[in-house]
């Protein structure tokens, strides 16, 4: 499966609710799959640049299992989570450090006054399917990358 053949998959989500279960061969070696692995990452990073295309203001939260809000940013100088907003870079670096560990995830796109575009961002583990959001946010798009399996 190539990147580019993902991407009609990818862009048809950013209008409605998807979500990205990926299952790859075990017929392939570790280094294939690791290939695999990284193009169909990539694919969904693509998708979350691409959510925010055209908004002038983006702002990316993070929300809990319960949909509140939290600080997800990392600040290397108090070696702590301090900001609850962050950049499209941070949201990558999030993104990917929670997949690559297993975890599913989650953005969600919404608008927030005069047109800016809220990204929330969460993460989550099966069993569970799908995240919760705040309640107070109605979603525009929302896509979730269900992880990566063999079979």
């Amino acid at each position: 499966m190539s990147k580019a053949s993902l991407l009609p998959q990818v862009f048809a989500a950013l209008t409605s609710k998807a979500s990205m279960k990926h299952i790859i061969s075990k017929n392939i070696g570790i280094e294939e799959f690791k290939k695999k692995f990284s193009e169909i990452r990539e694919t969904f990073w693509d998708s979350l640049t691409a959510a925010s295309d055209g908004y002038k203001n983006v702002s990316y939260l993070a929300c809990d299992e319960n949909g509140a809000a939290i600080n997800w940013v990392w600040d290397d100088e108090t070696f702590t989570h301090n900001k609850e907003a962050g950049s499209l870079e941070e949201a990558i670096q999030f993104a990917n450090n929670m997949i690559d560990s297993g975890m599913c995830f989650s953005y969600m796109g919404c608008l927030a006054g005069s047109g800016e575009l809220e990204v929330w961002l969460t993460t989550f583990e099966s069993p569970i399917e799908k995240p919760t959001w705040p309640s107070n946010k109605v979603p525009l798009f929302e896509l979730t990358h269900g992880g990566v399996t063999q079979e």
